[in-house]
């Protein structure tokens, strides 16, 4: 039985140095993903001033390996998707521009940053979606050892864009399929903005399973249900039709 656990010692301290072997190889940069659907980012001008020409989508970067004593620098670039892409310069300002360039860091001694992606307002945002997938560019400092993560896609317009937390089909939800009058129609009555962070951060509604965070209160979603019925209500006795999206179908909750 010694000689056994002998064995499984030896084992075992040969996987870990092994392990610290790789860990020890180069250090390395992902995106920092908190959950699964942080692979994907939306953003809509609407929701800002009516006169912002420009605005800031912040990603999250986390490093693999030690500390380093020194700030190193970090390169982003866009991989094309072939679907709407995003035209640098104009839709947003490129990751190598200069004026972006102290931005772009892991500071000394940390092992996360954000960092910014500017997104112009382009007249052409108002009839489209465009999509931006920002890519981590392997460098001296960083070379790529994670491909998994090293992706994130952001989806930008200047019009009213369903939120990624709004989830009809999620057992939780309670404000049934979504339609853009409908979303306005809520914005509208309650001045609440109804996008996603409003989801995330008030109401504790999240995009994937188990589709709700520690800010969740069934309570006062159930609640606002009531308040929107009574507000749609309301709004529709004053008007010889109900109030529909552009396909006719009635907007209801």
């Amino acid at each position: 039985m010694k000689t056994y656990h002998l064995f499984v010692a030896a084992l075992l301290l040969s996987s870990c140095e092994k392990e610290l072997e790789l860990y020890s190889a180069g250090a390395g940069l992902n995106f920092y993903y908190a959950a699964p659907g942080d692979t994907l980012a939306s953003y809509s001008f609407i929701y800002g001033s009516p006169t912002a020409v420009q605005d800031t989508v912040w990603l999250e970067l986390e490093t693999i390996g030690v500390p380093a004593d020194r700030d190193r620098p970090v390169t982003i670039e866009q991989a094309l998707t072939g679907s709407n892409d995003a035209q640098p310069g104009a839709h947003y300002i490129p990751f190598d521009d200069a004026s972006l360039r102290d931005a772009y860091v892991v500071t000394a001694g940390q092992t996360r940053a954000r960092v910014p992606v500017i997104v112009k307002r382009d007249a052409s945002l108002q009839t489209r979606q465009v999509t931006l997938l920002a890519r981590i560019k392997p460098n001296e400092e960083f070379p790529l050892v994670n491909p998994g993560r090293n992706r994130v896609k952001i989806l930008f317009s200047d019009q009213l864009e369903k939120p990624e937390s709004w989830n009809a089909s999620a057992y939780l939800f309670p404000f049934g399929a979504y339609g853009p009058v409908k979303h306005r129609f809520m914005i509208e009555q309650t001045g609440e903005k109804w996008d996603n962070d409003y989801f995330i951060n008030v109401l504790g509604i999240v995009k994937d399973n188990p589709y709700y965070n520690s800010n969740y209160d069934n309570a006062y979603c159930d609640y606002l249900l009531g308040v929107l019925r009574r507000l749609l209500e309301e709004y529709n006795a004053g008007r010889p039709e109900p109030l529909k999206e552009a396909d006719g179908t009635p907007v209801s909750f």
